[in-house]
């Protein structure tokens, strides 16, 4: 029995999230931001790939308790473009505790401004995100 292709999609966005977390830490700062963006680059591919069926927005979704802050804060970002009822308490959480996340608390708190003015729309970096220019 061979896995489905969500599963590998699935996989690969969790790899790519982990690879993020070690580059980044708990905190979100990094030095290396041509590793970086090949990332966030890959990253955007594997979303777009899970995002149009239920198994892989539920892939998606589930990343959303990983104890990394990076990996919640890109899965619960995702996700407010189906679930955010879901989402928003995952990134208002690192919204509220810069001291524990860093720049991970304002990548949250634009994130947000950005789909609270409707502005939203999921891809590429972040807003505040260390190469996205605007903290």
């Amino acid at each position: 029995m061979s896995e489905s292709p969500t599963t590998g999609a699935a996989e690969r966005y969790r790899q790519t999230l982990e690879e993020m977390a070690d580059l980044v830490g708990d905190l979100g700062h990094t030095d290396a931001m041509r590793r970086w963006e090949r990332l966030v680059g890959r990253l955007d591919g594997e979303r777009t790939a899970l995002e149009d069926s239920d198994e892989g927005r539920a892939a998606i979704t589930a990343l959303m308790g990983d104890p990394r802050p990076t990996v919640r804060l890109w899965s619960a970002a995702a996700a407010l473009s189906w679930d955010p009822q879901q989402a928003r308490p995952v990134l208002e959480e690192i919204r509220e505790e810069p001291v524990r996340y860093g720049l991970h608390s304002i990548t949250a708190k634009h994130t947000l401004l950005e789909f609270d003015a409707g502005r939203w729309s999921p891809g590429g970096d972040l807003p505040g995100s260390p190469a996205s220019g605007s903290t």
